[in-house]
């Protein structure tokens, strides 16, 4: 029998204790003291010895086996991966050097910025490397259909008639036509109420959350996220060392009196209300005039993170948050990577009216603008019409891609894997069998050559059932059938799982 690892806990942190299980296990592998291969107590002895409950290690354990690195194998136990998470993060052929100084620890002295995404660091990198487009990522627009050559000439006429002072350095909260384009656009699409002098041009929803951090957010300020929850949001507001509270998401979305029962100092709320990310519903209406009307009682700020609205296929969509407030305490995230292609870096940050020095001041210091030539050609394919046009056809197409999965789904992982159809958005949510871990299928998966995420990595609790986040938009119907066969040789027998 495995000897159970020596873990000092200390219940009066503010870390929970299950996550105090994971680092404590996570710094021994990484340091060599758990080698590859070294088999971990069972969940209910290492919890005995602990004087915790076994669900407190039991959530232990499945984020280490979600981020990779432990492993369990049917019968036998839960084991130290024999492949551990920041193997993969070298790139391939090149082997680092180390100097004398640096083969032994030393004191980084890094700050608590610093120190609060050391925490996660494996994990951040390994989810934001250059990878092969393979189904079934999530998040990703048909690169494949797009009108690349509309594209090409809107930059090459930007270069010829841009003016030559607008060359140089240009204004923080970004090209004004395109911030004006931006506010009609949205005003249209989203019923967002706002002045071209409320967007900032960011580079992405990433850049958003982490700008939302710095200017609202500190340590130990508490913030009520999804349950389960974007990791990207989530670990921006962790790396200025928010607290989060994770509150539980039910058919209606976002469920205000559980988050009331869990705190009542949440200085902020993330939400995705128009699809859950990754769930898919959709926050209702009275929920949502609800979550406004905390807001402006408490004078709290809500997040509205609107990733990909635009994409709905049936029924009209709900107005945004934004459009709804009457108080300013909504902040408006919008990006144009799912709509057009990840490699365009730009987003928008719609803030309050008061907020917009604060944040304008804060966007120069962080990167001083975005593209100008980028934002001159996004600018003039908005206000041409081309994004509106390019977004009816790929409603269309996206809605035969999705046909096409739960088609295929149907014939090879009947019994496996249950696909839903959704309405909207540009994944679906395949549910796995009551004794599946979704982790497990996800790491089987990838040696199939299919990608695929588990719900579990974005949960923060033990979720009730596994499932598998399947990206659809960008694959053709040849892609999606290979991808489906090979995702059913992935997902074994429970019993292997």
């Amino acid at each position: 029998m495995p000897h159970p690892p020596f873990i000092m806990l200390d219940e009066k942190s503010e870390s929970p204790l299950y996550r105090q299980i994971y680092e404590a296990i996570r710094r021994s592998i990484l340091s060599g003291e758990f080698h590859s291969g070294r088999q971990l107590p069972a969940s209910r002895l290492l919890a005995t010895q602990l004087g915790v409950s076994r669900m407190t290690v039991i959530n232990a354990y499945d984020q280490l086996l979600a981020e990779g690195y432990l492993e369990s194998r049917a019968g036998a136990g839960t084991f130290v991966a024999e492949h551990l998470p920041e193997e993969f993060l070298q790139t391939p052929g090149i082997k680092l050097q180390k100097s004398d100084a640096e083969t032994s620890p030393r004191n980084l002295k890094l700050s608590g910025y610093g120190k609060n995404i050391s925490k996660e660091i494996g994990r951040i990198l390994q989810n934001n490397q250059a990878t092969p487009i393979v189904p079934f990522q999530h998040g990703l627009a048909a690169i494949d259909d797009f009108p690349f050559d509309v594209w090409a000439k809107l930059t090459s006429r930007c270069y010829q008639t841009l003016q030559r002072n607008r060359f140089g350095y240009g204004e923080p909260a970004g090209f004004y036509p395109l911030r004006e384009s931006i506010a009609a656009y949205l005003k249209s699409a989203r019923a967002v109420n706002c002045t071209p002098e409320q967007v900032i041009i960011t580079n992405g929803a990433q850049h958003a959350f982490d700008l939302i951090g710095r200017i609202l957010l500190e340590a130990k300020t508490e913030v009520w996220v999804e349950n389960p929850c974007y990791f990207g949001a989530r670990q921006a507001f962790q790396s200025v060392g928010a607290k989060l509270i994770p509150v539980p998401v039910d058919k209606n979305g976002f469920d205000l009196s559980a988050a009331l029962k869990q705190s009542r100092n949440a200085r902020m709320v993330y939400v995705t209300p128009s699809h859950q990310f990754p769930l898919g519903v959709t926050m209702s209406l009275s929920r949502r005039l609800q979550l406004l009307e905390w807001a402006s009682k408490a004078g709290s700020w809500i997040v509205e993170d609107d990733y990909d609205s635009e994409l709905r296929y049936a029924g009209r969509p709900l107005a945004s948050l934004q459009g709804l407030d009457r108080d300013g305490r909504v902040l408006y995230i919008g990006t144009f990577s799912k709509m057009i292609f990840p490699a365009l870096r730009l987003g928008c940050l719609v803030v309050p009216r008061d907020l917009v020095e604060i944040f304008t001041a804060v966007r120069a210091l962080n990167g001083s603008h975005s593209a100008l030539i980028d934002q001159a050609t996004l600018a003039a394919f908005i206000t041409e019409g081309h994004l509106a046009r390019h977004i009816r056809r790929m409603r269309r197409l996206y809605e035969e891609r999705q046909e096409i999965l739960i088609s295929e789904a149907k014939k090879h992982l009947k019994g496996k894997l249950e696909v839903k159809k959704s309405v909207s958005g540009m994944h679906l949510i395949g549910w796995l069998n009551d004794d599946v871990k979704d982790y497990s299928v996800a790491k089987k998966a990838a040696e199939f050559g299919v990608k695929v995420a588990a719900v579990s990595s974005h949960s923060f609790t033990k979720q009730e059932r596994g499932g598998l986040i399947l990206g659809y938009t960008a694959f053709n119907e040849e892609q999606i059938k290979k991808g489906v066969k090979q995702l059913a040789k992935a997902i074994k027998s429970p019993s292997e799982n």
